[in-house]
């Protein structure tokens, strides 16, 4: 929640500071300098950064709440049975 609210403040900073430096140039006839083009990539880049972040946040927490009431449910349901697993090795010595 917090991250959306980040990215947003963060696109709302740039959009201002993009639109008062057209307005400054005399309404946007000009092009931006190389150095705030780059400064605006980069920022971008940031930008997706951050909400690829925030989505995988997302599905961690939607991930973990799904644990969270499966796990109150009972072990039985989340985990399979020992006898099951051919794989987990056990005290009794084989019956041949």
């Amino acid at each position: 929640m917090w991250e959306l609210i980040l990215i947003l403040f963060v696109v709302a900073y740039l959009t201002r500071w993009t639109a008062s430096g057209w307005l400054a140039r005399g309404g946007g006839s000009q092009q931006l300098e190389a150095q705030h083009t780059a400064e605006l990539a980069r920022l971008r880049e940031e930008v997706d950064t951050l909400t690829a972040q925030v989505v995988r946040m997302q599905d961690e927490q939607s991930f973990m709440m799904r644990l969270l009431t499966d796990g109150s449910r009972g072990d039985a349901a989340a985990l399979p049975a020992a006898e099951e697993d051919p794989d987990v090795p056990t005290d009794e010595p084989e019956k041949g």
